[in-house]
C-alpha cells in the first residue's frame, strides 16, 4: 500500500489511467470470432467430412491413415477401377 501522499497520488493516477485504457480481451479457445477464423474452421470441417466419406468408399483405408496417404490410396483405387472397366 502507498505510504506517502505522492505515492497515493501516483497510485490514483495509475488506477485512473488503467480504467481509461480499453483492454483487449481474447476469445476463449475454440471460440474464434473473426470471420476469417470462422471460414477457416468451416473449410476444415468440410474437408474432414469429405475425407471420412472417402474412407468409407475406398478399401484398405483406416482411421489412422493421414490425408496425403488417403488421397494416394484413392488415386490408386480409381486407376484400378478404370483398368477393370476397360
Amino acid at each position: 500500500m502507498p505510504n506517502t501522499s505522492s505515492e497515493m497520488a501516483a497510485m490514483e493516477n495509475f488506477l485512473h489511467f488503467s480504467d481509461s485504457v480499453p483492454m483487449k480481451i481474447r476469445a476463449k479457445r475454440g471460440c474464434a470470432t473473426h470471420p476469417r477464423s470462422i471460414a477457416e474452421r468451416v473449410r476444415r470441417t468440410k474437408i474432414s467430412e469429405r475425407m471420412r466419406k472417402l474412407q468409407d468408399l475406398v478399401p484398405n483405408m483406416d482411421k489412422q491413415t493421414n490425408t496425403a496417404d488417403m488421397l494416394d490410396l484413392a488415386v490408386d483405387y480409381i486407376k484400378d477401377l478404370q483398368k477393370q472397366a476397360e
